[in-house]
């Protein structure tokens, strides 16, 4: 056999073994494998923190705010609910559970003595990004990039709506209600829902089911039922 020859069988072998090999160890991860488990986990360790870190309002930047969903409030104040109505607890209540809470750090403070916070009869105007626990994989947002609200537009959403299960007639969910009414104009949090207040069990669009839901959230504006004429736009 020519020698040139026997070489260049050698080497094509060669390569070809190489491929193989490289096309048999090439895996692609499943990025939601043991998803259920890791939101579990996840939750957790947000709450850990959280707790570590708690404040009763919305106050101080890079404090943490904890409130059980509106619903089933167990605080031991009264806890204002939509409308203006309160819930009082009861003390021989077990303690709600890490997916009965939203957990809120606070990001900025906003600004004046005459902020308010909304009521059910309201509508808000928002900036928001939803990710999951990756922090990546954003699902939903109203601007991209570093928010500049002299650039970017807030969403108007109507907190009075008809409710099913947990999410709402417009499309908010339960986590969103619940800190929401926590919030006063101007002020910013990491919003982190656990699934309960958030989808559940059910996926939605790009949301797998039983999904933290984690939300970059500014209450700009709260806007009462006398219309939007009264809030003007940032539109040019």
């Amino acid at each position: 056999m020519n020698k040139n020859l026997f070489w260049l069988i050698a080497l094509l072998f060669t390569l070809s073994f190489g491929f193989m090999s490289c096309a048999e160890d090439t895996t692609v991860e499943d990025p939601y494998a043991n998803w259920d488990d890791r939101n579990v986990r996840y939750l957790d360790s947000i709450a850990d923190v959280a707790r570590a870190n708690e404040i009763p309002e919305l106050s101080e930047v890079g404090k943490w705010v904890i409130k059980c969903n509106y619903k089933i409030s167990n605080e031991s104040s009264l806890n204002p609910g939509l409308g203006g109505s309160s819930v009082s607890s009861n003390p021989f209540e077990t303690p709600p559970s890490v997916n009965d809470s939203v957990y809120m750090k606070v990001l900025e403070v906003g600004e004046g003595s005459n902020r308010i916070s909304p009521l059910y009869t309201d509508t808000v105007s928002v900036y928001y990004r939803g990710t999951l626990i990756d922090e990546k994989t954003v699902f939903d947002q109203n601007y991209i990039g570093d928010l500049n609200t002299e650039v970017h537009v807030p969403t108007h959403f109507a907190l009075q709506a008809k409710q099913s299960s947990s999410v709402f007639g417009d499309g908010l969910i339960v986590g969103w209600i619940t800190a929401l009414q926590w919030m006063k104009e101007g002020d910013r949090v990491k919003l982190y829902i656990p699934a309960d207040l958030g989808y559940g069990d059910q996926s939605q669009s790009s949301i797998p089911a039983n999904s933290v839901l984690i939300f970059d959230l500014k209450l700009e504006k709260v806007i009462h039922p006398d219309g939007l004429e009264s809030y003007s736009l940032k539109v040019d």
